[in-house]
């Protein structure tokens, strides 16, 4: 099982839209796709001052057959619509985490 993190970094400026996008279209559109399951969504607590607030996004996905397949598939979709939606008022990352038994 692997975590698909996506680091966003939100100005003020659209942090109440962002807030809603994240709620009502990026979850649905992630959980709809049938790849990902349980999303978290958290605040990052930064030690430095920045311009904006940053959050964590998380998704369970099976493997990385299925990540890939997904970014195959959705990828661009969802690029171009973040990019759309926010311009440069909302900037992401993502890195994908491995869940191991302890």
């Amino acid at each position: 099982m692997l975590i698909f993190n996506t680091t966003f970094l939100v100005s003020d400026k659209v942090h109440g839209a962002w807030i809603k996008w994240v709620h009502e279209k990026h979850i649905p559109f992630m959980l709809d796709s049938g790849f990902f399951s349980l999303p978290q969504v958290a605040k990052i607590i930064a030690n430095e001052e920045q311009e904006g607030t940053s959050f964590s996004v998380q998704f369970h996905v099976l493997n990385m057959d299925m990540l890939i397949l997904w970014n195959n598939e959705y990828g661009a979709v969802f690029q171009e619509s973040f990019s759309q939606m926010f311009g440069t008022e909302a900037l992401f990352f993502t890195t994908v985490l491995e869940l191991l038994e302890y």
